[in-house]
């Protein structure tokens, strides 16, 4: 199979949706077979900042010498973006050459391996067939019965546990936690950022039930020069920092500053200008906490100073905090269609959450907005969805650019 048709395939298998469970994972990893147990893994849960604190420990790690394995979720622009060796993404040779072995080897199987069961252990063997020094792995969904919970990790880090996936992980931030909390091992060590009460007690419950120790990472002060802005992204590279320094005790401050001041993490609060046009800003803030990280980093960044906001988000979210958090910083707030597998919210549904002093556009198609937004003279700031955010980035980057929607 070419790129095109394997790539074709694969997302085939989001038609089987998200099966939880580890089964299925197990009896991939043991047919294809790789030594997955002796990857030294850093495995990273939560509900915000997951990506963005992979992104600062694989810089961190990069920047003291070691080979990185990163495995994130979901994509912007391309698959490939999910899989890479210090800091490239995996190539489509790769990815074609890799999923046309595992289609092979899956064919008649009684239960057909999910979509992220396949891209999971496509990455693992990936990361032993480099030799990588050390993988980072991001949950993709919960942690217990998440497909990247097959690994031993030589450290555990949780990022801030929030309300999110409510229809699958649980209605209450206990509920949530516990899943999250299902990726801790006995005996290895966890790293945490300071979390909302019933998570902190839900981490120190479970860490200490199988002996793991438990390190929480309160302080971000001092971590002014950081690539990513925001006051959340401070935190991030905090935590990124400790979760290092448990996996490498020895290793210098040097490779810390210099990780976290040269991280690049696409769609977080990322500027984009260009000649005689108005600042673009895209943030992938996608639920409750996520959006008011970003309101609060655009007024650090801005003050009182207004947006051109085109927005759109999936239908399962709460758009409520979503929309009235990110209208206070919008002068006018374009509404847009977009490119994904997954159901997006009604335009009528999302303007009743827009107070009428705001003024409402909208358009078809992510590129019409863009057009659109220009005319307004103001700086425009995308964000609501990472749909949202990969096909403006496509459009943006490379007009040409292929962009592949993806449900998971």
């Amino acid at each position: 199979m070419d790129y095109e048709e394997a790539i074709n395939w694969l997302y085939g298998r989001q038609q089987l949706g998200i099966k939880l469970g580890l089964d299925n994972i197990k009896k991939l990893i043991t047919e294809i077979p790789k030594p997955v147990d002796e990857l030294p893994i850093i495995h990273v849960a939560g509900t915000n900042g997951k990506g963005s604190t992979c992104a600062f420990i694989d810089s961190i790690l990069r920047h003291c010498g070691k080979k990185t394995g990163l495995f994130t979720s979901p994509h912007l622009i391309s698959f490939c973006e999910r899989i890479r060796i210090n800091g490239i993404q995996i190539s489509e040779k790769e990815i074609s050459k890799r999923i046309s072995q595992i289609k092979v080897l899956v064919e008649g199987w009684d239960e057909e391996p999910t979509f992220f069961e396949i891209t999971t252990a496509l990455a693992l063997e990936y990361f032993v067939d480099e030799k990588v020094d050390v993988a980072i792995l991001e949950v993709g969904l919960g942690g217990r019965l998440d497909s990247t919970n097959i690994v031993n990790p030589k450290v555990c880090v949780i990022t801030p546990i929030s309300l999110d996936h409510q229809h699958i992980l649980g209605e209450t931030i206990s509920e949530i936690a516990k899943e999250k909390a299902g990726i801790i091992k006995a005996g290895v060590p966890v790293v945490s950022a300071k979390q909302k009460i019933e998570a902190k007690y839900i981490l120190e419950s479970k860490s200490a039930e199988i002996k793991a120790p438990l390190l929480f990472v309160n302080d971000s002060s001092g971590l002014d020069k950081i690539s990513l802005k925001g006051k959340h992204q401070r935190e991030n590279a905090s935590l990124a920092i400790g979760a290092v320094k448990t996996f490498l005790p020895d290793i210098k401050d040097q490779c810390c500053v210099e990780g976290i001041g040269k991280t690049i993490w696409r769609g977080r609060f990322e500027k984009l200008t260009r000649d005689n046009e108005s600042d673009i800003i895209i943030d992938g803030a996608h639920n409750k906490d996520g959006a008011f990280a970003l309101v609060s980093t655009w007024i650090e960044t801005y003050g009182n100073e207004k947006a051109t906001v085109i927005f759109a988000a999936a239908a399962n979210k709460d758009l409520k905090s979503m929309v009235e958090s990110i209208a206070e910083i919008a002068a006018v707030v374009i509404l847009t269609e977009i490119d994904a597998t997954r159901k997006i919210a009604d335009h009528s549904d999302i303007s009743r959450y827009i107070t009428k002093d705001k003024e409402i556009k909208k358009t078809k198609s992510v590129n019409e907005a863009i057009e659109l937004a220009k005319t307004f003279k103001s700086k425009i700031l995308i964000a609501g969805s990472l749909f949202l955010v990969g096909e403006a980035l496509a459009i943006l980057d490379n007009k040409s650019q292929l962009f592949e929607p993806s449900d998971q």
